[in-house]
């Protein structure tokens, strides 16, 4: 007897589930990485530096993204890749060579980007342009309940500095993901990718305000993110000295739960009522304001940084909903050369982000840094201002 085919909706559910795990997966070590990384560099201003490197090997890969697509189709190339990763995940817990660790450790920086990038692809080739507001906001929403619930989960496990574990345990939710995908996606049909020259794409991106606009907005918002998950927990542990257990336990998880509350109901107000605009520009005043304010945040109060951090989030979780909505009703499935450009951009910023984040520290002193990120996420404020809104 043949097997039952799945419906397209029984499908993107399941999309949701391998996300599920590929996102608790990532977010298991995501606010530990710094930290492990350190033990293995001659200074803490290197983190930024191996992050960076890293970031430019990701946007090379991306590039090349569309073609590999075109060869091998999603199916495999999610397969292949999230092998990959569990394996990477395995000799990062078990090894402790420098030699071997950092070069495994930019290679899985690279490879949770390729896997976000075949998942993206599954998720657009089941979104109906209507509903792109809904199901992206589902889709963060998944990725997001476990962001914010797998650093609980390594909090527990980490008894001292015991990182090894958090790999073991991120190895094995990858697994998960594993079994998801090669049990229910062997006959997925790719859509007909485009793969245009790059200069091509640069010319598509530049002639429409809308699409360079909103790329710029998710420039900004990857900024935002590279310098909070790497300097906000090595500020709070060595410098406002937070023990690790309470960051990973209770602050992360707090500061994260927007990301969880808002963003389905965001995206559906965009898809019906208010467009993206408004609740974008919104969106950024709130980290800016939030962002600068943690400088002259001194105590070492658990509540009072949970509470401030959850602030950030807010303002994020609009800019993130609406940068997705708005960028994916602007492209289709088959737009692939837009679609990784756009996570180029994405990963650019975590080029510049510790670039720019070692730079500043050498001037100034490390809590500004956040006053500095509060200054640059003004700049979104006038592009949310000028693109044209769906609504």
């Amino acid at each position: 007897m043949p097997p039952r085919k799945l419906s397209q909706k029984t499908l993107l559910i399941l999309v949701y589930v391998a996300s599920f795990f590929y996102s608790f997966h990532y977010a298991l070590p995501l606010y530990i990485e710094s930290s492990f990384i350190s033990q293995f560099l001659s200074a803490e201003k290197m983190v930024g530096i191996v992050f960076a490197v890293a970031a430019i090997f990701t946007i090379i890969l991306t590039f090349l993204f569309p073609r590999f697509l075109r060869r091998f189709g999603n199916y495999k190339i999610t397969l292949a890749v999230m092998g990959l990763e569990s394996v990477t995940l395995l000799f990062l817990a078990i090894m402790g060579s420098p030699f071997i660790v950092i070069p495994l450790f930019i290679l899985h920086q690279i490879l949770v980007s390729v896997i976000f990038l075949s998942l993206d692809g599954f998720i657009e080739s089941f979104s109906e342009n209507n509903k792109t507001g809904g199901i992206r906001g589902i889709f963060m929403t998944v990725l997001n309940i476990a962001i914010a619930s797998a650093p609980l989960v390594a909090g527990l496990m980490l008894t001292n500095h015991d990182f090894w574990k958090v790999y073991l345990a991120a190895a094995v939710f990858m697994l998960f993901g594993i079994f998801v995908i090669a049990q229910n996606f062997r006959d997925y049909a790719d859509p007909k990718y485009l793969v245009p020259k790059f200069k091509d794409t640069i010319g598509i991106v530049t002639k429409s305000h809308n699409l360079h606009a909103i790329i710029i907005t998710h420039f900004l918002l990857s900024f935002f993110f590279t310098w909070m998950v790497i300097y906000t927990p090595l500020y709070l542990n060595k410098h406002i000295g937070v023990a690790m257990n309470d960051i990973l336990g209770i602050i992360i998880p707090v500061a994260l739960l927007p990301f969880i509350f808002f963003e389905v109901i965001l995206g559906k107000i965009a898809d019906e009522k208010l467009g993206e605009k408004e609740i974008l520009i919104a969106g950024f005043i709130l980290m800016a304001l939030s962002t600068a304010a943690l400088s002259w945040v001194t105590t070492s109060s658990i509540t009072v940084w949970a509470g401030i951090l959850f602030l950030t989030r807010t303002g994020a979780s609009a800019v993130e909903v609406t940068t997705e909505s708005y960028f994916y009703k602007q492209v289709t499935p088959g737009d692939i050369h837009l679609v990784t450009f756009m996570r180029m951009v994405r990963a650019s910023a975590y080029v510049v982000g510790p670039f720019l984040g070692s730079l500043v520290l050498s001037f100034i002193d490390y809590r500004y840094l956040f006053l500095t990120l509060g200054i640059i996420m003004l700049i979104g404020i006038p592009y949310g201002l000028h693109f044209k809104d769906t609504k």
